[in-house]
């Protein structure tokens, strides 16, 4: 089967937040990336959304039932996916030196590369392999910017993104995939590409680190 068939349905890209009841300290928000939220319903406007078993964030909400959806733009930046895609709120207080507001229930959004938020409540969840599938009732919905919001294919077509190992469409590369380009380097975390020759690698500081996912120099392979 070909995965990246998968890329190209009509998903987007999304940052789920909730809070965490474990931590007293920071922001005490959890989040992470999601390109698996649809509407389900209209009256009343509900949601689903699949977060892999192994996301702190997965944990959060089912402790507290609510969370909230940041709607991606194409203005997001890359080192903002980084974050919430290849990082665990476990270790990582991810909101904080972020730009992020608060729903009218306290869920946290970001206020910056997002066309609006989205604010749930859950009904219910049910297990779905290695996924929890919520099934959640919007409450509240605002717009922020008027960007086109990212697509799930942009995200790897443009941005040469590729699925965090929890995501529902994650894949291991294959020699066929790794050998798109023949001048460049490839984050071996996140599938960031760096477009050059080896010169133009070679020529980055030894301090250099993946704009994306935040990895050290050491961590890119030729393409």
């Amino acid at each position: 089967m070909d995965i990246t068939t998968l890329f190209k349905l009509s998903s987007g890209l999304y940052i789920i937040g909730a809070k965490d009841p474990e931590k007293k300290s920071g922001t005490g928000f959890a989040g992470c990336v999601v390109n698996t939220v649809l509407q389900a319903t209209s009256k009343p406007v509900t949601l689903t959304v699949c977060i892999n078993k192994n996301n702190y964030t997965n944990a959060c909400i089912k402790r507290t039932n609510e969370f909230s959806v940041s709607i991606l733009s194409e203005k997001i930046k890359e080192s903002t996916l980084g974050l919430f895609g290849f990082s665990s709120s476990r270790e990582k207080d991810k909101f904080s030196g972020i730009p992020y507001g608060l729903t009218p229930s306290g869920m946290p959004h970001l206020k910056e590369g997002v066309t609006g938020y989205i604010q749930c409540k859950v009904i219910s969840f049910t297990d779905n392999y290695t996924h929890t599938i919520f099934i959640a009732e919007a409450e509240e919905a605002e717009n922020i910017s008027n960007e086109p919001p990212i697509t799930y294919e942009y995200y790897h077509k443009v941005i040469n993104g590729k699925a965090p190992k929890n995501a529902p469409t994650y894949v291991e590369e294959t020699n066929a995939a790794a050998s798109a380009s023949a001048s460049s380097y490839k984050c071996s975390v996140c599938g960031y590409e760096f477009k050059g020759s080896r010169e133009d690698f070679e020529k980055l500081p030894d301090d250099f680190k993946c704009p994306m996912c935040g990895v050290e120099k050491s961590l890119f392979v030729a393409v």
